[in-house]
């Protein structure tokens, strides 16, 4: 079985070249990066400006996989707050939100695994994966 293309992997220029190679005229690249970052459209048969030709044959070639949350953790405080998310490959990330007086400070994992090492993450804790 051929692998599907992740749609959330290409930029605006690759989508374009991908749907080209699919036959698709240039213009449809704006309009599947709309669905995809305007209306978070969570399949294909939601994209209903395209032709249904166009959805079916998305579907056949690509994938709208994204993180999902399978865990969230508070402190006792409520200060930090940790989402921990899967990634379509099974990978794991996480982001943490803390709470300051004057500040609030986002961390928010965009790699598998991370060299930082921060005893407080998972992610960090993973040691860096990719």
């Amino acid at each position: 079985m051929t692998q599907r293309t992740p749609l959330y992997d290409l930029d605006l220029a690759a989508l374009a070249n991908f749907l080209q190679e699919l036959g698709e005229p240039a213009f449809r690249a704006r309009q599947v990066w709309q669905w995809l970052y305007q209306h978070y459209a969570a399949s294909f048969a939601e994209m209903t400006s395209l032709p249904q030709g166009l959805r079916d044959k998305l579907a056949a070639v690509a994938v709208l996989d994204r993180a999902r949350p399978v865990a969230e953790e508070r402190s006792s405080d409520g200060q930090t707050t940790k989402v921990l998310f899967a990634l379509p490959d099974g990978k794991l990330i996480e982001t943490v939100r803390m709470d300051y007086d004057r500040r609030r400070t986002l961390c928010i994992s965009s790699q598998a695994g991370c060299a930082m090492g921060c005893v407080f993450c998972a992610t960090g804790q993973m040691g860096f994966l990719r």
